[in-house]
């Protein structure tokens, strides 16, 4: 038998490399009849380097792996605009609810003339870190960053030209600031303050009294201006900089990142390790602030005299409705990883993460509320089989049985401290456990006893999914695709093309299903497996979750990377998922509504009746 189905499964691969080629054909674009909202936890957990409100209500943020955020409700809901691998935009400027520019380390320049629905790539005549951006109006707008670089634009950044202040072009400019059309000032490395009068056809540097680098710079007036920097300095102008004098912070260790001013005496500082300073009497005197984090905090922006947020490492964003007085989270406190999302109905559902999470609904997601695990390993699979009873895998061999919902988990005996990654039980005594080492378990009697089943291979195995008690699949590491035909007492390689690893197999009846793996991989069948053809997902990003039902289907991965078909996957398009982190897991309870689960305690909800 074993000898026959090798020889049949050469013939899979020849026909492979034949149906792979004429699936990938591309179909016109195609939207969901829905919308993706956050429903728990942080869109991005990469650094923010800057923030720029417009109103009460409607500001963005910036930052690491070229993420764009935006809120329309003063920042009660976060949503990701823009994302790109590899960029970093340190600086964002907009001089309307319309109108505004983002900076970038690789000398890109971003434009958006729809609030940030699109944006569109400026190129500046230097290739190097851009710091920050400022725009007086929509012509006119300038651009400071590394190796002394001055760039300005008078149609709106259609074209960058080089502003050269030779005298002072050493090291770094970090931040440009313009009062008006006409008066301005930049702030950078070893102390140096530029200032302008003529709307920066002319630059003069002014004497800062500080050899210390100036991070930001601030005036409220034509006299009345700060800059602060690293060693907690502060220098304070009250004749528009032709003199500076010292402030004192008290923070000697910190550095000082952004300051802002709403009168000649009331304003804000934000810096290093969780320092926030406010003042009432123009800096005389400096107040340290608590705020709800001890990172770094790079961004800062006051709309009116309560209204203000600041941005910093790990992606947090805080806010103040009080002047600063008292701050409060409105992107970060989820720290845990979410894996993996099932619901056995459209009313129970459960996800697991790392350190023992276990959340369970009973709503069907409207509430989420954690359960006790008993264990504090990661748990990466789990399944189902009625509402009260289910299990979960995880690291270091953890199996863990519930019988009640997960109002109680037992932890079964541990078979291995291998980590196991997932688990797929067919009914209530027949199941599987598949992880590392190659390694694969099946139990006849609800996981009382689990007997190792002899894979051949040694790649990690990410999951495992029967379609009866004898026909099943694994997938793992290396493009591993395994198959049996009778329970797993045997396992035949298909020896697919891949190097990639597969995360996740699904299928949609006995004929039809789907592999998604690393670099944008999607693989289809539509003969039950006999022969694989791969599908064009139009992304290098790493894919960890598949879902598809009646040829509707979406796929998760990396860096909010969201996917979805109408036609079983002929074509697969981009959605935004609003979010920019690792999403990991997906589940769609009803045809109406899904969840999606990911990396800072992410939980995302599709609802079909919210039509854009």
């Amino acid at each position: 038998m074993k000898i026959a189905l090798l020889k049949h499964l050469t013939s899979i691969f020849v026909c492979y490399a034949i149906i792979g080629v004429s699936s990938t054909l591309f179909a016109a674009n195609t939207t969901p009849p829905g919308e993706w909202r956050v429903k728990q936890g942080e869109i991005s957990s990469s650094a923010l380097w800057d923030i720029h409100f417009v109103s009460e209500k409607k500001g963005w943020a910036v930052g690491a792996s070229g993420i764009i955020l935006h809120t329309s409700d003063g920042g009660l809901n976060w949503r990701a605009q823009h994302r790109k691998r590899g960029e970093r935009f340190f600086g964002i400027h907009f001089i309307d609810e319309k109108m505004g520019w983002a900076t970038s380390w690789s000398g890109n320049i971003y434009h958006t003339k729809n609030a940030g629905t699109t944006w569109e790539r400026q190129i500046g005549p230097l290739r190097v870190w851009f710091w920050d951006i400022f725009f007086t109006n929509k012509n006119n707008g300038w651009v400071v960053g590394a190796q002394g670089a001055v760039i300005r634009t008078t149609d709106g950044g259609k074209t960058w030209k080089e502003k050269t202040v030779a005298q002072y072009r050493k090291g770094p400019y970090l931040e440009v600031f313009f009062l008006n059309e006409n008066l301005g000032w930049i702030s950078g490395w070893t102390g140096k303050i530029l200032h302008t009068k003529d709307g920066g056809e002319t630059w003069k540097a002014q004497d800062s009294g500080t050899k210390l680098a100036l991070e930001s710079i601030f005036f409220v007036d034509e006299n009345h201006g700060w800059a602060v920097g690293r060693e907690g300095v502060i220098r304070y102008t009250k004749n528009g900089g032709k003199t500076w004098q010292a402030q004192e912070s008290n923070f000697a260790k910190s550095i000082l990142f952004k300051v802002q001013f709403e009168t000649p005496t009331r304003g804000w500082i934000a810096g290093g390790s969780g320092v926030f300073l406010k003042t009432k009497n123009g800096g005389e005197t400096w107040e340290s602030v608590e705020v709800p984090t001890d990172e770094t905090m790079e961004g800062l922006s006051f709309f009116g005299k309560d209204h203000g947020w600041a941005v910093g490492w790990g992606g947090f964003i805080i806010h103040t409705s009080d002047g600063g007085e008292n701050w409060e989270a409105q992107n970060f406190g989820f720290n845990d990883r979410l894996f993996r999302v099932h619901f056995f109905d459209e009313k129970h559902g459960w996800i697991a993460g790392e350190a023992g999470t276990i959340m369970n609904t009973k709503d069907g997601g409207e509430t989420w509320d954690y359960q006790d695990s008993g264990t504090a390993e990661w748990l990466f699979g789990l399944s189902f089989i009625s509402p009260k009873e289910g299990w979960v895998a995880g690291a270091r061999g953890a199996i863990l049985h519930t019988v009640d919902g997960g109002e109680s988990w037992k932890q079964l005996d541990k078979m291995t401290e291998a980590s196991f990654e997932n688990i797929y039980f067919f009914n209530k005594k027949i199941g599987w456990v598949v992880g590392e080492s190659g390694l694969i378990f099946k139990t006849i009697d609800g996981g009382k006893k689990w007997r190792l089943q002899f894979s051949e291979v040694t790649n990690t195995l990410t999951d495992v999914i029967f379609l009866d008690e004898n026909n099943g699949w694994v997938i793992g590491g290396g493009g591993t695709l395994l198959y049996t035909q009778n329970g797993g007492q045997g396992w035949i390689d298909f020896a697919l093309p891949f190097n990639d690893t597969f995360a996740k197999i699904f299928f949609d009846g006995p004929k039809q299903g789907w592999i998604v793996g690393g670099k944008g991989t999607i693989i289809k069948t539509i003969d039950g497996g006999k022969h694989w053809a791969l599908q064009r997902s139009n992304t290098r990003e790493s894919l960890w979750d598949i879902v598809v039902q009646d040829g509707e289907g979406w796929v998760v991965g990396d860096l909010g990377t969201l996917l979805y078909t109408k036609n079983g996957g002929t074509s697969w398009h981009a959605i935004e998922s609003g979010s920019v982190q690792r999403t990991t897991g997906i589940f769609f309870p009803t045809k109406n509504k899904g969840f999606a689960v990911g990396k800072g305690g992410l939980i995302l909800e599709y609802n079909r009746s919210a039509s854009k």
